[in-house]
């Protein structure tokens, strides 16, 4: 059985995988996306063969679905705990039995990697996987759709001690570039095709220019339809504009009455909401910090967009702030020794700065300058607002995760900047420090992103949020995630609610969900009100994607807070939906191939 070494990214020894093509399938609904990829292969050798792909997945991504089709023979594959998982696909493949497994990277949450083993010698093979996904929702009234499709090195931090002498060449860290790791060179016999279709119901007003859409139905309907194939070396952005963004929505989807008691036989509600408090001041006075990527990995249309992203920052600072400007790659440098007032004298030095700066700072060391700038209290009573510019390619995120969660009066506002950046890295440092995240892509207009994410910094936020639900008598509600994160003013929040009994004979009533929090030492309220019958998700295939992204938001949320992993891994099993201790895994018991020797053709 000859092994492959395979992925989006890599070949080995300029033989090409037998992957021969993806085809894509994207539908959107309202503000939730439903992804479906097959992947056709075909083993025109002559031995049977192992073969692994690798690919870049949004760390938020709910993947609950991997089948294949096997020279005909139907595989489903189901949730095990990892380890378990890992195993079972061993013995099979061992065993001349042909299998699959799919999960996380061990040190990567949003990269997957794929493998098919003991693949028979001239035959064909589909692999199917599915996930669902929230679009990442803006106060300009828009929500994105981003594929990624681009794998980038990551880099790995210097592990030595402080004690340890290094020289100049080994006192920084490595590019990653063992089998576990990822290549930069496409296998260019296979394509990728997308399919969409955006079903923004009377809400949907139009797409940005990043797709050309074939048909455009009725207004009544409002659908967009299109299909393109996509070029390797980019990853795909839809953007949709909505109208009545800000009005709050509700969607019922039912639970499959054929699962028993288990989660997926609960009805999960999906609620959006744009929280106005009127003459509110929410305005605190704020330190800045802008942590910039000068690494090597950011040079040209990336160092471009940083420059032009702190620019805008810069500019926009309000009045009687300080603030302060860190570069970093293996090393990393202060504009100022300590934060300075925001003035025209010392806003001229950040602008010359800003313009010279290039990618030329070597490696990308993000947990040393996080830690440096940390290691300093805010100064007086500003409240902290660090902005971190980086591309994310590191490998060393739980470390960085946990750095930032354990700061006070400290937020984290990320930029990931380019196509292959870290969507773990961006997503969970501005989740753990109560930030935001934002995606900077070579096309994207900045000007809204930036004024979008500096108009939550300067705002104190509504803290110790909590939801109360009026809801039919005999119901239960357990929202996710548990713990309701920072709400801030006309910026669009997506929850979930997890519920419990029959509302069927209540369904035509008015419902309502009460919001309370804090401003300061103001409390605050936000009331939303729904009708359950007119808000019934359209579920015909059952894939369940609501239930399945509350899943995947409480086991990000039990991840956060280092949940004991047999919960998560309870949790992850029962649903389908797959977590940093699970994976995917399908043997077929039918088929067996005679396996005569093994050979390793790397």
């Amino acid at each position: 059985m000859s092994r492959y070494k395979c992925g989006l990214t890599s070949l080995t020894k300029n033989r090409c995988v037998p992957l021969k093509e993806i085809n894509i399938q994207v539908a959107i609904h309202g503000f939730i996306a439903n992804v479906t990829s097959d992947l056709f292969y075909i083993n025109d050798s002559d031995e049977n063969i192992e073969t692994e792909f690798v690919f870049p997945l949004d760390s938020e991504a709910a993947v609950y679905k991997f089948e294949a089709d096997i020279d005909g023979r139907a595989i489903v594959a189901e949730v095990q705990e990892k380890s378990q998982a890992k195993e079972t696909y061993k013995d099979a493949i061992d065993s001349g039995h042909s299998a699959m497994y799919m999960g996380e990277d061990d040190n990567a949450g949003d990269i997957f990697r794929l493998k098919l083993g003991n693949f028979p010698a001239k035959k064909a093979a589909k692999l199917t996987f599915a996930y669902a996904m929230e679009l990442d929702l803006s106060s300009d009234n828009t929500g994105t759709f981003m594929l990624p499709t681009v794998l980038n090195p990551r880099y790995a931090p210097d592990c030595s001690t402080k004690d340890e002498p290094k020289s100049e060449e080994n006192n920084t860290a490595k590019i990653f570039t063992s089998e576990c790791d990822i290549g930069m060179t496409y296998c260019s016999d296979f394509t990728m095709n997308l399919e969409a279709v955006v079903d923004g119901g009377e809400n949907l007003l139009d797409s940005e220019n990043k797709i050309e859409f074939d048909v455009v139905a009725d207004t009544l309907e409002n659908k967009m339809t299109s299909s393109k194939q996509l070029k390797h070396g980019s990853d795909f952005t839809l953007v949709l504009n909505y109208k009545g963004f800000e009005n709050p929505g509700t969607v019922l989807e039912k639970g499959m009455k054929d699962c028993g008691k288990s989660f997926l036989s609960t009805d999960v509600l999906m609620i959006n909401f744009s929280p106005e408090f009127k003459n509110l001041d929410t305005d605190m006075p704020c330190e800045f910090v802008f942590i910039i990527d000068r690494s090597e990995s950011m040079r040209g249309p990336r160092m471009k967009k940083a420059k032009e992203t702190l620019l805008l920052l810069l500019k926009s600072l309000p009045v009687n702030c300080i603030f302060n400007v860190v570069s970093f790659g293996s090393r990393f440098s202060s504009l100022f020794p300590k934060s300075v007032e925001y003035n025209e004298k010392n806003l001229e030095e950040a602008l010359n700065l800003q313009k010279t700066m290039e990618a030329d700072m070597r490696g990308t060391e993000i947990f040393k300058p996080l830690e440096n700038v940390f290691s300093n209290k805010p100064s007086g009573f500003y409240a902290r607002q660090v902005f971190l510019l980086t591309d994310g390619e590191v490998r060393n995120i739980p470390e960085i995760i946990k750095l930032v969660k354990n700061q006070k009066n400290t937020r984290v506002f990320t930029f990931g900047i380019g196509d292959g950046c870290s969507t773990e890295l961006i997503r969970e440092v501005a989740k753990a420090s109560n930030g935001k995240a934002t995606f900077v892509k070579d096309t994207d207009r900045l000007q809204s992103k930036v004024m979008s994410v500096m108009k939550n910094s300067v705002q104190c936020g509504i803290t110790d949020v909590s939801l109360t639900w009026n809801i039919p008598e005999g119901c239960s509600v357990l929202n996710a995630p548990e713990e309701v994160p920072p709400v801030f003013q006309g910026e669009k929040l997506i929850l979930y609610a997890i519920i419990s009994g029959d509302v069927s004979e209540h369904s035509s009533k008015t419902q309502s969900m009460k919001l309370t929090g804090k401003v300061g030492d103001k409390n605050v309220e936000y009331n939303v009100d729904f009708v359950l019958n007119t808000s019934k998700s359209d579920d015909t295939d059952g894939s369940c994607p609501l239930h399945r992204l509350a899943t995947k938001s409480r086991l990000s949320e039990m991840e956060i807070k280092n949940a004991d992993e047999s919960l998560m891994v309870a949790l992850s099993t029962e649903v389908n939906v797959t977590c940093k201790h699970t994976a995917f895994v399908g043997v077929d018991r039918k088929g067996k191939e005679i396996v005569t020797k093994y050979i390793d053709t790397e």
